[in-house]
């Protein structure tokens, strides 16, 4: 494999949120003040007569939320409004404190990027008893939104991306095929649907012949993969894989090295993946990713605030606006953004 692949499984451990596509660490935080913005324009003043806004992101240090912040922070201007960034560490409590925080300083709306959605409701409890305007963004699922009282959300869908998996899979392989599974991590809301949608497809005819939990780490990806090589090996050579579903672009960095290691080349098995990362794009123009689900963060963060100026302005409509999640092939690789 090239350098920059290797290079990439040594610096990753990615783990994801969807979704999916954005990535932290559901661990808890340590001794993070929860008033301290990481990224912010001046609070407290409003310029042309904006709004002022706060956003808690769990997972401000993901590779996925550098673009995303900055297109949050690009969007407000536009808009006219100031936007403080505070980062949640991944830690539901340190959220709560946020939240607290927006409603005490008089802010005027509060974007909510989830930690997980197990520990969201107290959340979601303190924002709709305080009567501040709001939205759920990212990680929270869109069909559960009104079970929990949230009236407005911006976010993928871990299913979609699921569905966008199990339809390239029937595109690649119309006849059918066996396939292998490096997920996730075991019970993760993105994990679940994700493997959901790809467990529907007709089972006689795309058959599972693995299927290993990576915990959204590279180096796990490889050892797994590595296992599964050594015990079916590839279809091209002999052996039972015919393909190779990836639940995360960095956990797709740790399946190409396992292969690289193994002595297969480019095009020896059709890999697909989920996530726009850069190192996928690469993959890709290296011939080793055949395919991959989307998710745009640019997209994503301008939504994000263009929805909650709009609940502002009494022109938002209620419920769930979905990220689309469409795949990418090599020969469309240029068309969507990467990060």
């Amino acid at each position: 494999m090239k350098k920059k692949l290797l290079s990439a499984l040594l610096c990753v451990a990615m783990v994801a949120s969807f979704v999916i596509g954005c990535g932290g660490s559901e661990e808890a935080a340590e001794e993070t003040p929860a008033a301290e913005s990481v990224q912010t324009e001046e609070a407290g003043e409003k310029e042309g007569g904006g709004y002022r806004l706060l956003l808690s992101n769990a997972y401000y240090t993901a590779p996925y939320c550098a673009p995303y912040n900055e297109a949050v922070l690009a969007k407000a201007e536009e808009l006219g409004c100031t936007v403080d960034i505070l980062d949640g560490n991944g830690n539901q409590q340190t959220q709560l404190e946020h939240a607290n925080l927006a409603i005490a300083e008089g802010y005027d709306g509060f974007l909510y990027f989830p930690a997980d959605v197990d520990g969201a409701l107290p959340v979601i409890e303190a924002l709709n008893e305080s009567g501040i305007a709001w939205c759920g963004l990212n990680a929270y699922p869109g069909d559960q939104i009104d079970e929990v009282g949230m009236e407005y959300y911006v976010g993928p869908d871990a299913a979609s991306h699921g569905q966008t998996i199990a339809n390239t899979l029937t595109e690649l392989f119309p006849e059918g095929c066996s396939y292998v599974t490096i997920a996730g991590t075991a019970g993760a809301m993105q994990t679940i649907e994700i493997d959901k949608a790809i467990d529907a497809l007709d089972k006689e005819k795309y058959v599972s012949i693995d299927y290993q939990n990576a915990d959204f780490a590279a180096e796990t990806a490889m050892s797994k993969m590595s296992d599964m090589l050594t015990a079916y090996g590839l279809s091209s050579e002999g052996g039972k894989i015919d393909c190779i579903v990836v639940e995360d672009g960095g956990m797709t960095t740790g399946v190409i090295s396992a292969l690289e290691s193994a002595g297969y080349q480019p095009g020896d098995v059709s890999v697909i993946a989920c996530g726009s990362n850069q190192v996928l794009y690469d993959a890709m123009a290296d011939g080793w990713l055949s395919a991959t689900s989307t998710q745009d963060p640019t997209t994503e963060g301008a939504l994000a605030v263009q929805t909650i100026y709009d609940i502002l302005e009494g022109t938002a409509t209620k419920g769930w606006t979905k990220l689309p999640t469409p795949v990418a092939y090599p020969e469309t690789a240029d068309e969507f953004n990467w990060f």
